[in-house]
């Protein structure tokens, strides 16, 4: 039993065999572990080199590929080093490796070893000790012929440790050959430096700061880049990658003008620009990152005040009008302008334009107020107009402190509106070419100013003769006067002493109270040319206007009476003859209704116009009004009016054909009752015009009889 129960060592050959194999294994270990961190290593310091040196990723990206390098050799170390390391090399393990590697030893070598162990059991005593014996010492044979160079694979541990060697010498020799390669890339590879890898095309961004440029919303961005060689050509194609909220896109930039011993300048337009871009330019081997447009709002108008303080003679006093883009101010205002910024100014300029007589003459802009960008930035600039003259256009440019500038300039048009002439819309009532020497000059209308009226007049001139008369209404201030029929403003001409033959001209004149340069607007109505006639002659053409206006009146019965007999037509006595009918009966009573109040309001008319020549009597305000005017006046809104109705209804079926011939026949008696009475009164004009004949015929025997008596009397005066 104590020679089954021996220690490995007491068997020399066993116990040498495995201690060896157990050198080696760590020695195996430690080459291979070793080796594959060189390998490792020497990969990630060429595949490092080579993205950075064609990418050029920022910090934060090389020191995540050094990391992860890291943790790589780490896992190798921790892995296929410590913790192999870490695991026992038992005696029955190595038996096991070494009978795999040799099988021709069956088991013997495992067995004896698993006999002798002082971990393994006791023996059971039912095993046979002889044959233990044996098998002890069959191993120590065995054990004696084994190899420990076939129990491991050498041609792997060689290939890697020749990998790792390979790699690390090209390594060192790299660094050798360029020591500015090893240090640049220990520089951004390690210390996580900026600085670029050497280039043979190298760009420079124009307008960029610190790789950054700041633009305004909405514009046209132009990119430029100028490609410098250290050798050979400017590459041919150069692109612009853009990266934004809609992703990336890539566009080929252009060139500008031709290479030249610094290289060429490239170029590419970016239009309506509204967010932020990241930029790189790509070209040859030259790379150019990290530019960044940075997209802003650029300042806007937040608010704008106008106020205007008015003229002296308007009264002054400051107006401040609702805001829009064209803001009227009476001429001669002092305008006071405020435009607010919706952010910080670091410049601005506030300019006006004023404009002139001729294109020729248009003077510079005139700058009325200034923000440099040595003041605290502001949001408000402001000036002071002290006269407004002529139209201006105020132009506002703001800068803010990223240096951005609104696409075009805020502009704000101020128009002068002048002091306008006053507005004599007068005119002569009831008067028409020739007057009497008594006679009154009624003048209707008004008279109105911009601003106020100062006075007011109405001058007649006969040849080098004049007179005026002011208007009274008129005190001074009042922006519009008016003048009616029964107020109206006269002019009487009964102490000009005229006389029949005369030739008047007569007009109305106004002047405002404007206290401008060049003194105050006057304006006058046209000239109304009267010719002074006696009142007989007045009486006749009056009379004969009388002649004219009957026979207007017996046109508009005529025409009546032969439309009221189409209702009498034989051939219209069906339902659709008869509606035909009434509409023409209706259309032919329209006529008479205006036709009926022109002549009614014509011969009001001549009964004003006997008025203002002072010849009218109580006789002729009976006979033209009373029996003309106001009849007819009535006959147009009742007879004629309903006449007109009664068509409607007769058209629509509402009334029967002798009901509307009874209406029709009751409004042409009317007429007639009314034309009548003309008659009767131009009869009656006839006879006084005759007696007005005899009454001149005997004035005029008279006369001559005076005429004859003188001359008798000069003879006998002359005889004696």
């Amino acid at each position: 039993m104590a020679t089954i129960m021996e220690s490995p060592r007491e068997g020399e050959p066993v116990h040498r065999l495995l201690a060896r194999i157990r050198r080696e294994a760590r020695w195996w270990i430690w080459i291979e572990s070793v080796s594959m961190v060189a390998v490792a290593g020497s990969l990630a310091i060429f595949a490092t080199l080579a993205i950075d040196w064609l990418i050029e990723p920022p910090g934060w990206a090389r020191a995540t590929l050094v990391g992860l390098t890291a943790c790589v050799l780490l896992w190798i170390v921790a892995t296929r080093l410590i913790a192999r390391l870490s695991m026992p090399l038992g005696d029955r393990s190595l038996a096991l490796a070494i009978e795999r590697r040799h099988p021709e030893l069956g088991d013997t070598i495992s067995t004896a070893v698993g006999l002798a162990s002082e971990t393994s059991p006791d023996v059971d005593p039912s095993v046979d000790p002889v044959l233990v014996e044996r098998t002890t010492a069959a191993a120590r044979s065995l054990a004696a012929r084994v190899s420990p160079r076939k129990v491991f694979r050498r041609g792997k541990l060689g290939t890697v440790a020749a990998a790792g060697v390979a790699l690390t010498a090209a390594i060192a020799g790299l660094a050798m050959a360029r020591p500015d390669v090893g240090d640049l890339w220990a520089r951004r590879m390690l210390l996580l430096d900026d600085a670029a890898w050497p280039r043979r095309v190298t760009f420079h961004a124009m307008g960029f700061q610190k790789n950054a440029m700041t633009v305004a919303r909405g514009t046209d961005v132009e990119i430029l880049a100028r490609a410098t060689v250290t050798s050979g050509e400017v590459p041919d194609f150069v692109e612009l990658r853009m990266r934004g909220r809609d992703g990336t896109q890539t566009a080929r930039m252009g060139t500008r003008g031709g290479a030249d011993a610094q290289g060429q300048l490239f170029a590419h337009g970016i239009e309506s620009i509204s967010d932020d871009l990241d930029l790189e330019i790509r070209g040859g081997d030259g790379r150019l990152r990290d530019l960044r447009l940075v997209v802003v709002d650029p300042p806007a108008l937040a608010d704008v005040t106008i106020q205007y303080e008015l003229p002296d003679y308007l009264g002054g006093g400051m107006r401040q009008p609702p805001f829009s883009r064209v803001v009227p101010v009476p001429r001669g205002s002092s305008v006071s302008v405020a435009f607010t910024s919706s952010k910080p100014m670091t410049a601005a300029a506030l300019t006006s334009r004023f404009a002139t007589g001729t294109a020729a003459d248009e003077p510079a802009d005139v700058l009325l107020a200034e923000v440099s960008a040595t003041d605290p930035p502001g949001t408000v600039i402001a000036a002071t107009i002290p006269s407004l003259d002529a139209d201006a256009i105020l132009s506002v440019s703001l800068t803010d402190a990223d240096g951005i500038a609104p696409r075009e300039p805020f502009t704000v048009a101020l128009t002068a509106v002048p002091d306008e002439p006053p507005t004599v819309a007068l005119r002569l009532a009831d008067i028409s070419g020739i007057v009497t020497p008594a006679a009154r000059l009624p003048l209707v209308g008004t008279l109105s100013d911009d601003h106020g009226l100062a006075t007011a007049a109405v001058s007649v001139t006969r040849g080098a003769d004049g007179w005026r008369q002011p208007i009274e209404r008129i005190r001074g201030g009042e922006p519009l006067v008016e003048f009616t029929l029964d107020q109206p403003e006269v002019m009487p001409l009964a102490g000009l002493l005229l006389r029949p033959g005369d030739r008047l001209a007569v007009r109305a004149s106004a002047r405002d109270t404007c206290g401008l340069a060049g003194g105050p607007n006057t304006s006058a109505s046209d000239n109304w040319t009267l010719d002074v006639v006696t009142p007989e002659a007045l009486q006749a053409a009056l009379e004969a206007r009388e002649i004219l206006l009957r026979r207007r009146f017996e046109a508009a019965i005529d025409d009546l009476g032969l439309v009221r007999r189409g209702l009498d037509d034989p051939q219209q006595q069906s339902p659709a003859g008869f509606k035909t009918s009434a509409a023409r009966l209706g259309e032919a009573a329209s006529r008479g209704v205006g036709e009926v109040g022109e002549i009614a309001g014509a011969f009001r008319s001549i009964r004003n116009e006997f008025d203002t020549n002072g010849l009218l009597t109580p006789e002729l305000e009976t006979r033209l009004v009373g029996q003309v005017a106001d009849p007819l006046a009535a006959l147009e809104a009742n007879g004629l009016g309903g006449l007109v109705m009664a068509c409607r209804s007769a058209a629509a079926d509402e009334m029967d054909r002798p009901t509307l011939a009874a209406r029709a026949d009751e409004a042409i008696a009317s007429l007639k009752a009314i034309l009548a009475r003309l008659l009767e009164l131009e009869s009656f004009n006839e006879v006084v015009e005759k007696l007005r004949g005899l009454i001149r015929a005997q004035e005029q025997i008279r006369a001559d009889t005076l005429d004859r008596q003188r001359k008798r009397a000069r003879e006998a005066l002359e005889g004696l």
